[in-house]
């Protein structure tokens, strides 16, 4: 069976070879019907474009016979050309080396030639080379060089500038700078020049509903997906906008659909050979298979991808990271924590290794020397108009000097005495300014001073300290489920809070997420003498609510210390969420404890006094969140009393609802 099997493979083979050079006969029989070299070549190239995304082998071959004709020619401006699209036939097949070898040398023949459109084709080669590779500090420190020699020659408006744009918004949404890809997309979808070509066009507006997708933006993504679908008729377009809609249609939860896509995408990219899209494609399934629950299969498609991954010299970086972030998702669906945190860890690595500290740093140096270059020459050209606008006055001067010389002197004096006043009067609201300035600068140091602090009260080391005695317990006990299990959740609670207090806001389910791991862990603590209950309201639980992260979880740290802790049992907990109006949160934190007057009692009993770091830390924030606002974050305390007894404590939270 098996040598059946091999034979049949053969003949396929056989067959597919055969297939590929029928192709080239044929072709061959086109080309030597047409006599005049110039329509030869014409119809060759013509044959390039046709063939570069659908026969890798045909592509190459005729490729290589204009390569040839070219030099036998000694046709310098023609080899540079095929050069470069020897290049881009390396990158569609993976082999990116190679790529960045024939770019540099396509450039190397337009810089001798000192030819502006020869040196423009293969810088763009040499930067998209590089973006595939990984390695967007050198893509975009020669797409800003594009777009400065565009500048200096004052050719705006040519082709070339607009798709360097539109490569420049690429490398930029790789690194996650999802707003600078924005302004440059939206600025070609507004230009004249690419509303007349549909092509182009269409690649604006798939690129347009990536970012807008990044940005949470679904519905825009899909409407401008839409409109990339319906002008595109190129059959590898086709399948980049069903991929789009396919990752599109798995945001709104409508997973058949998402399937429906990604199916009719998957084919084409096979049929192209395009590894790097079917990679995407696959890993994309993938994780569509893990939101309909099917987490063996997700586990499989996943795993089929890394295998794919591993066996490319320079695997894309991206695809690396996302396949890495779902296969950690899927095992902790799976409750497999272990197989969850080693490709989180992994994920992480590569993550660091795209978005590092060093290569943003690098980036911004790059559009700060851009910025300053293009600023030179503004200023370069004003001072030249400056100098020619002088020669003429001073021309005219000298014919009416005999007539007006009295009446220039005056006026000189007019517009020095005005001059001065204006000078004074200018560096007067710099002054103003600058005070403005310094004070807003102030303001936000404080306020990311805050909010480190209030970090650091909910990671503080006695929790850490508490949550890691917790889980060797469970180890010397052999109890290493229990100890698995709750190394899961504090590693989950790790991430979310550092996740979190990097964005600033929070939606309410996953506050709610949040503060239930925290709860379970701390009810460890307590020995089980604990019950906590959390009641959100239909109107409350939305994603798409959000409010200031790290503001309810110092609140409820301050119920558990000074009110639960001194009790011995009975020990309750309840936290209320619920929409109090269309811009408020209402939350509401709320124990049976001892109170807060025998609280301090207890305290100031103490050697050394307890201070409530954490809520020091987060008044001291709320401060700053409302400086400036007309809607503030309001807190009210109520002590809780039954004939003059108290029988806990309750604390109210008003939140305004953030815009994001």
């Amino acid at each position: 069976m098996k040598n059946a099997l091999l034979l049949f493979i053969t003949i396929l083979s056989f067959q597919f070879v055969n297939a590929q050079q029928r192709e080239i006969d044929s072709l061959e029989q086109i080309l030597s019907k047409i006599e005049v070299d110039s329509l030869k070549r014409q119809k060759s190239v013509e044959f390039i474009n046709f063939y570069r995304h659908r026969d890798s082998e045909v592509h190459l071959y005729v490729l290589t016979k204009l390569l040839n004709k070219s030099i036998e020619d000694g046709n310098e401006s023609l080899q540079s050309k095929w050069i470069k699209e020897k290049a881009l036939y390396h990158r569609i097949q993976g082999n990116i080396d190679s790529s960045l070898v024939f770019s540099k040398k396509a450039l190397e023949i337009g810089e001798k030639l000192q030819n502006f459109e020869l040196i423009i084709d293969a810088k763009t080669s040499l930067s998209s080379a590089y973006q595939s590779k990984g390695d967007y500090t050198k893509a975009i420190e020669l797409s800003l060089e594009m777009l400065k020699d565009h500048e200096d020659q004052g050719k705006e408006d040519e082709k070339n500038y607009l798709i360097t744009k539109y490569n420049l918004s690429g490398a930029y949404y790789a690194i996650e700078e999802y707003r600078k890809s924005l302004d440059l997309v939206e600025s070609l979808y507004n230009n004249p020049k690419v509303k007349e070509d549909d092509e182009f066009l269409s690649e604006v507006c798939l690129q347009i509903a990536a970012v807008k997708y990044q940005l949470d933006e679904t519905d825009d993504a899909i409407t401008y997906a839409k409109h990339a679908e319906s002008i595109e008729k190129r059959p590898y377009l086709k399948a980049m906008i069903y991929s789009v809609l396919g990752s599109l249609y798995n945001e709104k939860g409508d997973h058949e659909k998402t399937n429906e896509y990604l199916k009719k995408s998957l084919p084409v990219f096979e049929d192209m050979g395009d590894q790097t899209r079917i990679i995407a494609t696959m890993q994309n399934i993938g994780n569509n298979s893990m939101f309909l629950g099917e987490y063996d299969l997700a586990v499989q498609q996943l795993k089929e991808v890394e295998i794919m991954l591993s066996k490319e010299k320079h695997p894309n970086l991206a695809n690396l990271e996302v396949n890495f972030r779902v296969l950690s998702e899927v095992y902790e669906k799976k409750l497999d924590y272990k197989n969850a945190l080693y490709y989180s860890n992994k994920e992480t690595i590569v993550r660091d290794s795209v978005l590092g500290i060093e290569k943003k740093k690098a980036i911004s140096d790059i559009e700060i020397k851009y910025d300053t270059e293009k600023t030179r020459r503004e200023k370069e050209t004003a001072e030249q108009q400056v100098v020619i606008t002088k020669l003429e006055s001073q021309k005219n001067k000298n014919l009416f000097i005999g007539s007006i010389t009295i009446a220039g002197l005056l006026l000189l004096a007019s517009v020095f005495y005005f001059s001065r006043l204006k000078a004074e009067k200018n560096a007067e609201l710099v002054t103003i300014e600058l005070r403005e300035t310094q004070k807003r600068l102030a303001i936000e140091k404080q306020y990311k001073d805050s909010e480190l602090k209030a970090l650091k009260a909910q990671m503080n080391p006695h929790f850490i300290f508490n949550a890691l005695n917790s889980i060797q317990d469970y180890i010397v006990l052999n109890q290493k489920n229990l100890a698995s299990d709750y190394l899961g959740k504090f590693a989950d609670l790790i991430r979310n809070y550092l996740h979190f207090s990097d964005t600033g806001f929070i939606s309410i389910p996953d506050e709610v997420h949040n503060l239930n791991l925290y709860l379970e862990l701390e009810k460890l603590r307590f020995e089980e003498q604990l019950e906590y209950t959390f009641e959100v309201t239909d109107a409350a639980n939305s994603e798409m609510m959000k409010i200031p992260t790290m503001l309810i979880q110092p609140y409820i740290e301050n119920a558990l210390k000074h009110g639960l802790l001194h009790k011995k049992d009975n020990r309750k907990l309840s936290v209320s969420i619920s929409k109090f109006s269309n811009k408020i949160v209402e939350c509401v934190i709320e124990d049976n404890g001892i109170g807060r007057e025998k609280s301090k009692e207890i305290n100031q009993k103490r050697e050394s006094q307890h201070k409530s770091f954490a809520l020091k830390a987060t008044t001291e924030r709320l401060d700053l969140l409302n400086y400036g606002r007309d809607k503030k974050i309001g807190v009210e305390f109520i002590d809780l009393k039954e004939n003059d007894i108290a029988t806990g404590t309750k604390v109210m939270l008003k939140i305004p609802i953030l815009k994001k």
